[in-house]
């Protein structure tokens, strides 16, 4: 995800067409993304071209790729602005493309049909509406050679109100948290705002009005554009009671400065982790296919393989990690499921897994000890995780920030479980990730209150 795939290719150009040119499309909705997505593909080696879109995006319009290889029956890309890599081959029997996708920290399978797709509109009802009741101010913020830019929302009242930062989880996102057509950061400042309480949002490094280079940052630097925007918000507030609210990977950002700012008044934690980044990564390699309609068999396979490539990441030198997983699946490739041979090969199977792995973020994501901050943090903190949440599970997690916070946080602090709601807050049926962007409710009500009803505490 936050590395490039290299390929060691033989430079060829190639003349006329190839059976893989033309328009295809796929759906997927993985790790906080949910898209459909068209593709165009016109010639071969150098001279091809990759054209990209998202039919339910209308506001992004057509663009042209600029890291992808084309050959005659095979294609790779990376998009940087999602996060997203794909390498797939085609297959003339079904007329299609086969192949893995790659995401904010997942990887699936996916298949690319011939043809365009119909633009669908799914209604966001939520979604806030002018004129507001408050103040909206952008600003930018320095965080040394960088730039971050943000919206800070303020209710119109003179009483010393609490203000907190919002930060994303996985993946490049902007400072709305935007996603399949959800905005759920503008939902939560609106709410909290409208409630007496000021927020501020931010894009992440590289997105939005941010600098920065998003895919060679790790969790320290992210953690550090969220001390920054507190930092910022700390000397222009100061009778106000500050804090941050992670959500998914964002709370261990927020794990991260809590521990370490003793000026942080409060932490909110949403869908956060609560024990370690490779038990989390494991368990969501098992649960989101079972979800999703794969037999136990496989999703557990899929949730051992993980173990060991996590394992092998936690105990190689970096500079042996990459040969160690070609040997891995070198070894076990006949023992993987059938789906997954008759797609790609152990070479390409590796490569993808090495694309995710070997990498600064994933290697601290990994080893990411949740406890660790949890005992340094003296600030109430508010933990909410969904039911069905199958990409922070739920139970286990909640479990371990009951043992693991402060005996100073604790009297203050609330650990509660949202009935019924997905890893993104939303009332779900399927609970499937796929389901993400099909559902109307951008995030759950129930959640917010909860957050608002904490928050007058301050």
């Amino acid at each position: 995800m936050k590395t490039l795939l290299i390929f060691l290719l033989l430079i060829v150009t190639f003349q006329g067409s190839s059976q893989i040119n033309g328009k295809w499309h796929t759906a997927f909705t993985v790790a906080g993304s949910s898209h459909r997505v068209d593709l165009e593909i016109t010639g071969i080696g150098r001279d091809a071209n990759v054209l990209i879109s998202f039919p339910d995006i209308p506001q992004m319009k057509t663009m042209e790729l600029e890291d992808y290889s084309v050959f005659k029956d095979s294609i790779y890309f990376k998009w940087d602005k999602i996060g997203l890599l794909y390498q797939g081959h085609y297959f003339a029997k079904g007329d299609s493309i086969h192949g893995v996708m790659q995401q904010n920290g997942l990887e699936w399978n996916a298949t690319f049909q011939r043809g365009e797709q119909a633009k669908k509109t799914v209604a966001r009802p939520q979604e806030p509406q002018a004129p507001f009741d408050y103040d909206i101010q952008e600003i930018t913020i320095k965080n040394g050679e960088n730039t971050i830019g943000a919206t800070l929302t303020l209710p119109r009242t003179k009483t010393a109100f609490p203000i907190v930062v919002l930060a994303s989880g996985s993946g490049p996102q902007n400072r709305d948290c935007e996603l399949m057509g959800h905005k759920p950061f503008w939902i939560i400042a609106d709410f909290l705002t409208k409630n007496g309480m000021g927020v501020l949002r931010f894009d992440d490094r590289g997105t939005g009005k941010s600098t920065g280079n998003f895919a060679k940052t790790d969790l320290n630097g992210f953690a550090s554009d969220v001390e920054t925007c507190f930092d910022y918000l700390h000397k222009r507030f100061k009778k106000h009671p500050i804090g941050l609210c992670g959500h998914s990977e964002g709370g261990m950002h927020t794990l991260i400065v809590a521990a370490r700012n003793k000026k942080v008044d409060f932490l909110i934690q949403l869908a956060a982790v609560g024990t370690n980044g490779k038990d989390v990564l494991v368990e969501q390699q098992y649960l989101i296919p079972l979800k999703s309609g794969n037999d136990e068999k496989a999703a557990r396979a899929n949730s051992l393989i993980y173990d060991s490539l996590t394992t092998m990441l936690q105990t190689s030198p970096k500079d042996q990690y990459s040969k160690n997983v070609n040997d891995f699946v070198k070894r076990n490739f006949e023992l993987l499921p059938e789906e997954v041979k008759n797609k790609a090969s152990a070479s390409e199977i590796a490569a993808s897994y090495i694309a995710f792995l070997d990498n600064d973020w994933a290697r601290q994501f990994i080893v990411f000890q949740a406890p660790e901050y949890l005992h340094q943090i003296k600030c109430p903190i508010l933990v909410l995780n969904g039911s069905e949440d199958i990409q922070v599970p739920p139970f286990k997690n909640q479990e371990s920030f009951k043992r693991n916070i402060s005996s100073v946080s604790k009297p203050h602090s609330l650990v509660k479980i949202i009935p019924g709601v997905n890893h993104l807050f939303q009332t779900c049926k399927k609970c499937t990730v796929l389901e993400y962007g099909e559902l109307e409710e951008t995030f759950s009500v129930a959640a917010l209150q909860e957050i608002v009803h904490w928050l007058k505490q301050f």
